[in-house]
């Protein structure tokens, strides 16, 4: 997926434990993927194994950036209303290198596993430009 040089992308983690089926778990999160209108919606089936119960979830979000001078100032003015609204705190949000292009923020495993975020999010990770997760180099879609 290619994305704008001043796209905020952003990566939500969840987890939905009380739900059995993938299609449970959608309608449980319904409401906040209706809102934010994500580019992708994934859900799956929890390893039995892992920490997590139930069912886990990711959403890809892109945001429009917001006005800012410095990149770290550009990522925390975009993303700190979607902390918010997903239940983190924008101080969980940290940068993970020094040109303030990417960031993470991760729950407390007492907050989301006591329903303090929406859907249960227990991550967000975001990055100016290209999907978090992208190792590749190729971030946005170059035009020239």
């Amino acid at each position: 997926m290619l994305f704008e040089p001043t796209d905020v992308v952003v990566r939500i983690a969840l987890n939905t434990p009380d739900t059995d089926t993938a299609g449970a778990a959608m309608a449980a999160c319904l409401p906040l993927v209706t809102e934010l209108a994500p580019r992708s919606v994934e859900f799956e089936a929890a390893d039995p194994a892992g920490l997590r119960r139930g069912f886990l979830g990711e959403l890809l979000v892109v945001l429009p950036s917001a006005r800012a001078a410095a990149p770290d100032q550009v990522l925390r003015a975009t993303v700190e209303p979607l902390l918010r609204r997903l239940g983190l705190r924008a101080e969980w949000l940290t940068l993970d290198d020094p040109s303030g292009t990417s960031g993470d923020a991760h729950a407390p495993g007492d907050v989301w596993e006591r329903g303090g975020t929406e859907c249960g999010t227990y991550s967000l990770y975001a990055r100016i430009g290209a999907d978090p997760f992208d190792t590749d180099g190729d971030a946005y879609e170059d035009d020239e």
